[in-house]
């Protein structure tokens, strides 16, 4: 059986006593059959490619975000730079994060025929799912110690959670490839911490510290990753690799903070665009919900009620998901699952297990894990959003602290009773895993046979949605004039299809004298969700085209800005 390199004897390193010291659970574990392994990860390995081949459509933008990355792709793949390329005014910066962006523009390359080259651009979330699967086993196996089943049940259901696989294959987002440079960092730190101050463990500090930068440089959730990796390689007195960590993300971050603040919107650029693609991470952070300013702001005393409301949604609700999706999440955005006071006690009782785990975890040995954990659900509790998509990048860790829990009730029993630890300790873990692969399995299957579904009734929402936007978008494509500027909720998906200068559309009254100078013609209202009918102030203008189907979708003139009347 393959040992940490923790284990291994290496001349000029410190007493073995320094060394981490890792779980030894694994050493008394029964030696299962490679046979049997291979071939059970061979059929995950399977089963993960047809999920995702049969889930895979031509949905994007309907996110918005996704949006916005696929523009960015594009700007940087055609030589405009990180700009807005919709906005009436050329150069204007974004806030967005610019690595996955980047990453996409290398195969925008490739091919650059928009909606065309979707595909491929879902192919980097969809092979950063794979690895993240591999790097997953990689990392409860050799860093965690966990028994090799157990290991592969938490790759597979990594692999297979659902959430994840729907970004991947229903939407152009980053979380999948986050999830997989988090994964990466924690491997390359574990091994800098277990090689100490020789030269490997600088290696690895350099190599660390990439995946640290890209994550960060992709998410700024990736601040608890950054913030953590400091703090464990001081924890545990690697001056030389913590200094080598630290500077290379200095030099790999600092660039982009500087350049973000230098090259920041002007007022009157974020007046332009209005979309939260040009409002700093910190005017956001203050709204009631982050991105859409017409809901208000908070203050620094709503915060502790804001910070209790997000630790309750994802106590009630948000680990009984990350645990059986299918009981606690909806097949696809915009249904609905009622959750009852069973379904919130289920849920509560496996947060409280996950913290049972981590502290027993804790107890073994503090890890870069359980620094990066906290830290990163203490971001995701202060925001103001929904806390479960903030909490996908977490899953695979999230339900490690649950078996953890699981196991350390059988821990606390044999030292109670004074038995020895045996082959058996392990087991309701892993069947525990593989009960929330199987469960992962079955709603996959559901939303595969909803989407290939004939009967409307049943049809999934999402992508009917979609094709009903998209049949809007087009039909503004082909009948707008194309020097016309369009207010609309997706500012970035109508300019993909259509190649018009796009504003967003969240507050017409306030934007409508700065709409009259750029030559905002037609407001484009489109959506995922159904609209509500046209009130007072708009039904003061001409509706040119109905979208038929559910979501009342349309395109209204706004009339000539000289003649305009007033929006209020």
């Amino acid at each position: 059986m393959a040992k940490h390199p923790a284990t291994k004897a290496k001349a000029g390193n410190q007493n073995a006593d320094a060394q981490p010291q890792l779980d030894k659970a694994v050493s008394i574990e029964a030696k299962p059959k490679p046979w049997l392994l291979i071939g059970l990860a061979a059929a995950v390995a399977v089963a993960s490619l047809v999920v995702y081949t049969m889930r895979l459509d031509n949905v994007v933008g309907l996110v918005v975000d996704d949006a916005w990355y696929v523009l960015l792709a594009k700007a940087l793949a055609t030589g405009h730079g990180y700009t807005i390329i919709n906005s009436p005014t050329p150069g204007i910066r974004p806030f967005y994060a610019p690595f996955f962006p980047a990453l996409l523009s290398i195969f925008y390359r490739f091919s650059s025929g928009f909606p065309g080259n979707l595909f491929l651009l879902k192919s980097v979330s969809v092979v950063a799912m794979f690895g993240a699967g591999v790097l997953a086993y990689v990392y409860f196996r050799r860093v965690r110690a966990v028994p090799e089943f157990t290991a592969l049940g938490l790759a597979a259901a990594t692999v297979l959670y659902p959430a994840l696989v729907f970004l991947a294959t229903s939407s152009v987002m980053s979380e999948c490839v986050f999830t997989l440079l988090q994964l990466g960092a924690l491997i390359l730190v574990e091994r800098c911490v277990a090689e100490r101050e020789n030269k490997a463990a600088l290696t690895y500090a350099a190599l660390g510290a990439l995946l640290v930068s890209a994550a960060f440089l992709t998410r700024p959730a990736g601040l608890g990753l950054l913030l953590g990796s400091l703090l464990y390689l001081l924890k545990e007195k690697l001056t030389r690799p913590l200094l080598v960590l630290a500077a290379i993300v200095a030099l790999l971050v600092g660039p982009w903070v500087l350049y973000s603040r230098i090259y920041a919107p002007t007022p009157e650029q974020r007046a332009e665009q209005g979309a939260n693609i040009v409002q700093t991470y910190a005017t956001q952070f203050w709204q009631k919900v982050a991105g859409a300013p017409q809901e208000g702001t908070i203050t620094f005393d709503d915060l502790p009620e804001r910070l209790w409301n997000n630790l309750s949604e994802i106590g009630k609700y948000d680990i009984g998901g990350i645990a059986f999706y299918s009981l606690f999440r909806p097949l696809e955005p915009g249904e609905r699952v009622r959750v009852g006071q069973e379904g919130r006690g289920l849920s509560l009782l496996f947060a409280a297990l996950a913290l049972f785990g981590y502290v027993m975890t804790v107890r073994r040995r503090l890890t870069l894990a359980e620094i990066v954990t906290p830290l990163a659900l203490a971001i995701s509790i202060s925001w103001g959003w929904e806390q479960f998509r903030l909490l996908l990048p977490l899953a695979p860790l999230l339900l490690y602290y649950l078996l953890m829990g699981v196991k350390g009730f059988g821990d606390l029993y044999q030292m109670l009773t004074g038995e020895q630890a045996g082959p058996k300790q392990w087991l309701p873990a892993t069947a525990l895993i593989w009960l929330i692969v199987v469960s992962n399995l079955y709603s996959n299957n559901q939303y595969i046979q909803r989407k290939n579904d004939p009967a409307p009734a049943y049809q999934l929402k999402w992508l009917k949605a979609f094709n009903e936007n998209e049949v809007l978008i087009k039909y503004v494509g082909d009948n707008l004039p194309k020097d016309v500027v369009l207010a609309t909720q997706n500012p970035a998906l109508v300019h993909l299809y259509t190649g018009h200068k796009t504003v967003a559309s969240d507050d017409p009254a306030g934007a409508w004298e700065n709409w009259k100078k750029l030559g905002v013609r037609y407001m484009v209202r489109t959506s995922p969700y159904p609209l509500d009918k046209p009130d007072a102030a708009e039904s003061k203008f001409n509706i040119i085209q109905r979208q038929g189907g559910l979501l009342n979708l349309r395109v209204v003139d706004l009339g000539e800005a000289a003649t305009r009347q007033s929006w209020k």
